[in-house]
């Protein structure tokens, strides 16, 4: 789990800052700039800008009119390394800052809100600290806000975190691989998929406090648990992706492994899949399990071997390399830290070389290689 104390100081430096400049009233002043959704404006923070008397930042403010339930989307971008709030006259509704550690320069600050009722809203891009200054460019657009419905491929909704945990339903017409993110710059993202035997939780996997879920699914119902682990609350984005299926796949354990073929699979909500690999005579091979997103982790048991391997192959990925006598083998290929994603699993033969692999990290897959010889021995007695 990730905490952000700094960033929770700073959103209560910021909410304090803006409550002790002058008083801009509703919407803000008569010198307040206008910005309509779906504009662009761009600006600078200078000496000269409003005046933060808490901490010596500074601030420049846009009247934005809303209707009732009307959503907007913001970003701020540019060499100020700032940070955004909104504001219904003295009430602080929504803010955001860029994302990165303490000392890191600046960064792209988005956020999305709603409008409570009819009215003008002050939009405030503030410095990062007194000694912050340079040019921005604040850009704004018009989201549909979450109406309840039950989402589905390719789909997205804006919401509001209330409470401790807010429920959507997922309706899956058409299997394959769907990719759930939600992403916010208010809180520390957490997500929950149920539902149809599937059970996969996730805090960081869509990067900086951003939350991802990636997972085979079959048709049916499913229900999406949006919550915050550090206790925020405020607007985040639901969105839900669908991506082509190789028709060739695995999604099922038991598939049986062909020697000189790559299969492609995908890890199950346990973070693994299983292989059955049937030999009829010893065999030296090596097997190699390629993932782009995870760090893959193999395993093989049968006559004789329980070998594992992390980071035996290049990088991340993992490697074994083992003398197999005749028999039955379990090949599975886990994600370490149970994370999804689809991967290539390589089967190679390796001819007559016995020599024990020197490029795997675990003892127990010499000491296993060693055994299935002995083993395949005996058999041949």
């Amino acid at each position: 789990m990730n905490t952000r104390p700094t960033r929770l100081f700073a959103a209560l430096s910021l909410t304090l800052a803006l409550a002790a400049c002058q008083k801009l009233g509703s919407g803000g002043g008569d010198n307040t700039p206008s910005l309509a959704v779906g504009d662009s404006v761009s600006g600078e923070i200078t000496s000269s800008s409003r005046l933060n008397y808490n901490d010596g930042s500074r601030h420049q403010g846009y009247r934005v009119t809303l209707k009732n339930g009307q959503a907007v989307a913001l970003e701020l971008g540019g060499s100020l390394n700032g940070q955004l709030s909104v504001f219904d006259g003295q009430s602080l509704l929504a803010t955001a800052s860029a994302r990165g550690q303490e000392g890191e320069g600046p960064g792209s600050v988005s956020l999305a809100f709603k409008a409570p009722k009819d009215g003008t809203y002050l939009v405030a891009v503030n410095s990062a600290g007194s000694d912050s200054f340079g040019p921005f460019k604040l850009k704004s657009s018009a989201v549909t806000p979450y109406d309840g419905k039950p989402l589905g491929a390719d789909s997205e909704a804006i919401d509001w975190l209330m409470g401790e945990k807010q429920d959507y339903k997922l309706k899956v017409d058409k299997a394959g691989i769907y990719t759930i993110g939600m992403d916010s710059g208010a809180l520390d993202a957490y997500l929950h998929l149920t539902g149809r035997g599937v059970d996969i939780e996730d805090d960081d996997s869509g990067g900086n406090l951003n939350a991802r879920i990636r997972a085979y699914l079959e048709p049916g119902d499913y229900t999406i648990a949006a919550s915050s682990l550090n206790g925020g609350t405020g607007s985040f984005k639901l969105k839900v992706g669908l991506a082509p299926v190789d028709k060739d796949l695995v999604i099922r354990d038991g598939s049986a492994l062909t020697i000189g073929q790559t299969v492609q699979g995908m890890v199950d909500s346990r973070g693994r899949r299983s292989f059955v690999l049937n030999l009829d005579s010893a065999r030296h091979l090596q097997f190699d399990a390629l993932a782009d997103n995870f760090d893959s982790v193999l395993r093989i048991n049968g006559p004789g071997i329980d070998a594992e391997d992390d980071d035996g192959g290049n990088g991340t990925n993992a490697r074994l390399t083992l003398q197999m006598g005749p028999g039955r083998y379990t090949v599975t290929v886990s994600s370490f830290g149970s994370q999804q994603g689809v991967f290539e699993l390589e089967t190679t033969d390796l001819g007559g070389d016995m020599a024990a692999p020197a490029n795997s990290n675990r003892k127990d897959a010499a000491d296993a290689t060693a055994d299935a010889a002995a083993a395949a021995a005996e058999a041949a007695n």
